[in-house]
């Protein structure tokens, strides 16, 4: 059976999700400094004219960027989530004519997608399942490839958790509260590449076997034809000289 090629579909998840989650970094950090000079300005504290300009000047120099900057992370989310679930799809789907695997590609997309935070612990899950019927298939042809070990995927799992109860808490708006949020998001972001990049490298590798076996398989058959014919014409040939 042959699969369907899902490498661009993986890159440009990869791609768009490292854009976004360093979009979204430099937009928490640009938000902070805006409620921060906000903050200090209407407190009354500033009494000096060219102090308050300069702090003018610093809550536009801030607040401008920030604007441009949210509003592109929304479309690069969104950008992502499409390439996300195209990929997701189409790996389990792929896989689904190897073997078995635990979550059907609906159902995939639909827990990973579609539930508010829980969809994101689903995600270990789903990448663990992916990662495990793929190495065990490379294993069976002797391939070599880099694995997705027990410990990346606690560590992402881990991340998941503090990201969602950073979020939940709402602590960005001091300067320790966006750190502890980007520090969070970093984090995921990283501890998400080292678990989604070796699935995608995998499914990428299990693609182009497939593709030698189908290739291998033409070839035979139209060597097998081609004896087919040879024995043909021998046999015609010893009834004519009959």
């Amino acid at each position: 059976m042959r699969l369907e090629d899902n490498s661009r579909r993986g890159a440009r998840t990869i791609f768009f999700l490292k854009f976004w989650y360093i979009l979204l970094v430099v937009g928490l950090v640009l938000c902070n400094i805006v409620i921060e000079v906000t903050g200090y300005m209407s407190s009354g504290a500033v009494k000096d004219p060219d102090t308050a300009r300069h702090l003018y000047y610093m809550f536009m120099a801030a607040v401008v960027p920030m604007i441009g900057t949210m509003a592109v992370c929304f479309i690069l989310f969104w950008i992502f989530l499409v390439y996300w679930m195209l990929w997701l799809y189409r790996a389990i789907k792929n896989l689904r004519c190897l073997t078995t695997t635990t979550f059907s590609p609906n159902v995939a997309v639909v827990c990973s997608t579609f539930l508010p935070y829980i969809g994101h612990i689903f995600d270990v899950f789903i990448l663990r399942d992916i990662a495990r019927r793929q190495q065990k298939l490379l294993d069976e042809r002797g391939i070599q490839y880099t694995p997705v070990t027990r410990r990346d995927l606690v560590i992402f799992f881990a991340f998941i958790l503090v990201t969602i109860v950073v979020a939940m808490a709402e602590i960005a708006a001091s300067w320790f509260g966006c750190f502890a949020v980007c520090a969070a998001i970093i984090g995921l972001m990283v501890s998400c590449l080292r678990v989604l990049r070796p699935c995608v490298e995998q499914g990428n590798m299990l693609y182009k076997l497939n593709e030698e076996d189908v290739l291998r398989a033409k070839v035979d058959e139209v060597l097998r034809e081609r004896e087919i014919e040879k024995a043909a014409r021998e046999i015609q040939e010893a009834k004519f000289d009959e």
